[in-house]
């Protein structure tokens, strides 16, 4: 990657790209896949908010950094009959900082397709727990209808940081789109090391177990607007 940069920028104009600062918002969609997260596992959203700075190499190629927060995890379907019903809504929390090469398409120079790699940082994972299901209905004085049933909810938190790595890697690939300083961003993070892994019993106790493992899969889609210097 190096050798490309360098080649770039010895021949290529810099005449319509500046250094810009970028703040930006939007929203996560994410999953978990993986022997740690028991249950019918599916996309949830979450949120992001952060800033990035891309520097111009040419007309074409920038290295854009910065910083964001970014609230991904799953949702887990537990247990579901006709009765009841059990689902958990799984947060963690990191704080990123990527580093991209960014690539100018010069048929649509507005669009652009950036690559790179990214260390994450956990803030928090809390484990939300639900549970619905149905009691026989309270007449008053102790007692309890046999013939009238209602609804009941049960609410549960867990923090289960204990069960995340405190850093993680990932390689970010996405495309950008800008109009008058607006930039519209979707990105795919994937997961190079795991967000969990560990292994349930000392290495003395057993020898040859499997790792207890599961990997974010996270979309961020953001809108930015670019200050640029």
């Amino acid at each position: 990657m190096a050798m490309v940069l360098l080649s770039t920028v010895s021949y290529a104009q810099n005449e319509d790209r500046r250094v810009s600062i970028e703040p930006y918002a939007g929203l996560t969609i994410s999953n978990m896949d993986g022997n740690a997260i028991k249950g019918n596992k599916s996309w949830k959203t979450g949120w992001t908010a952060g800033a990035e700075v891309e520097i111009p190499l040419s007309n074409y190629y920038s290295i854009t950094t910065g910083a964001d927060y970014s609230l991904i995890g799953t949702n887990i379907k537990m247990y579901e009959d006709k009765y009841m019903k059990t689902k958990v809504k799984l947060n963690d929390s990191y704080i990123n900082i990527p580093v991209q090469l960014k690539m100018y398409f010069r048929s649509i120079p507005d669009l652009a397709f950036h690559m790179g790699a990214d260390v994450g940082f956990l803030v928090s994972a809390k484990a939300h727990g639900k549970g619905t299901s149905i009691k026989t209905m309270d007449i008053g004085n102790g007692q309890s209808s046999l013939f009238l049933w209602e609804q009941y909810t049960v609410r549960d938190d867990e923090d289960v940081s204990s069960k995340f790595r405190n850093i993680i890697f990932s390689i970010p690939v996405g495309l950008s789109y800008e109009w008058k300083n607006v930039e519209l961003n979707a990105t795919y993070r994937f997961e190079v090391r795991k967000a969990i892994s560990y292994y349930e019993y000392p290495s003395s106790m057993m020898a040859y177990q499997d790792a207890i493992t599961a990997r974010n899969h996270a979309i961020h889609i953001t809108l930015g607007y670019k200050f640029k210097l």
